[in-house]
């Protein structure tokens, strides 16, 4: 991930199409009703067919991505290049470090949600067709993800030629953009064949759940925002992976056992939430970290900061001393400079 100056922001956002003062800052966004003789998730099925796209089709291109958090905008340009059969390379500029990532994971922008993510997806919202539009100079058809309240979480802009994702915004629910991402130049490679596709990787790996709670585990299967546990596993002794979705975004949860060295966490600020510490890094993902019951918690995520902020406040986090306790280490304190042999 890397900061770029601010002549280059700018440009990154005129193509992005969210300068300040746009709708996005208007109030939250309300999706057009459906047609009544269309059903009610009409955009699903475009989603699946630009996620096989985005899987099945090569291309490459140049995207900018960029993050609204709480300590400003982060900003990435992205080159990418999908081989069907290889994988999707990201190499991010200017530091030139490639991965080989999963387009369906926050690495490779949720650009192809699998299956399950997609079912995910229709179990917590409406997903819309929303008209035509045009992105990276292509012609696009819009997809919008509505919440229960009729208010805009994201929105698609999908190749109509059948490519993959040329755009894609998340919103909170007050209707700000927090997080985008667009290709800004796109090279398609031709149509495959329908019986050389690639097959959806894409699935719910909680084999390991009876076996975690054996040796002890417990962590919730749903939390707020409508995420879903998705993926639980430990590695090595003592550490545990659990990974939640909503079907838009992803929240992944790290568990270690220790303490937390609170001295060696530079370009992290601390942050009182209701009693408890917790630290936070500016960066384009939503990261923290904290320490409780002899376990370390970190917390990345891709998903709008109230979300996160209301997942992160359910999970365990150190007891609040109440007034009594207080006072009764204020007391003993007192009494020590009283009495230096006590």
């Amino acid at each position: 991930m890397i900061r770029l100056p601010a002549t280059v922001l700018l440009v990154a956002f005129m193509l992005l199409g969210l300068v300040m003062g746009g709708p996005a800052h208007a109030g939250p966004a309300h999706a057009a009703p459906p047609d009544e003789a269309e059903s009610e998730d009409t955009g699903l099925h475009l989603l699946r067919e630009a996620a096989a796209a985005s899987r099945a089709r090569g291309y490459s291109g140049t995207q900018y991505v960029t993050t609204w958090g709480r300590f400003g905008a982060v900003s990435s340009v992205l080159e990418v290049r999908n081989v069907p059969g290889e994988g999707l390379a990201v190499r991010a500029q200017p530091s030139g470090l490639v991965q080989l990532v999963d387009p369906a994971s926050p690495a490779g922008g949720m650009s192809a949600p699998s299956e399950v993510m997609l079912a995910v997806m229709a179990r917590n919202y409406r997903v819309v067709t929303a008209g035509e539009g045009r992105a990276c100079g292509r012609r696009a058809r819009l997809v919008d993800v509505v919440r229960a309240d009729g208010t805009v979480a994201a929105r698609y802009w999908l190749d109509a030629a059948g490519g993959p994702v040329l755009r894609r915004e998340l919103l909170d629910g007050q209707g700000k953009v927090v997080h985008a991402g667009a290709f800004v130049d796109l090279t398609l490679g031709p149509v495959r064949r329908a019986s050389a596709s690639v097959p959806d990787p894409g699935g719910f790996d909680l084999g390991e759940l009876p076996g975690l709670r054996a040796r002890g585990w417990r962590f919730p299967e749903v939390l707020p925002g409508r995420l879903e546990l998705f993926a639980a596993h430990d590695t090595s002794p003592g550490y545990l992976y659990l990974g939640y979705s909503d079907g838009l975004s992803v929240m992944s949860v790290f568990v270690q056992s220790g303490v937390l060295d609170e001295e060696h966490l530079r370009g992290w600020h601390a942050q009182r939430r209701n009693g408890h510490t917790i630290w936070i890094r500016d960066s384009a993902e939503q990261e923290m970290i904290w320490a409780s019951g002899g376990h370390v918690y970190t917390v990345f995520a891709d998903a709008p900061a109230d979300m996160v902020d209301a997942a992160v406040a359910i999970l365990p986090h150190e007891p609040v001393p109440n007034l009594w306790a207080r006072l009764g280490r204020g007391a003993s304190r007192l009494l020590s400079w009283v009495n230096p042999f006590g």
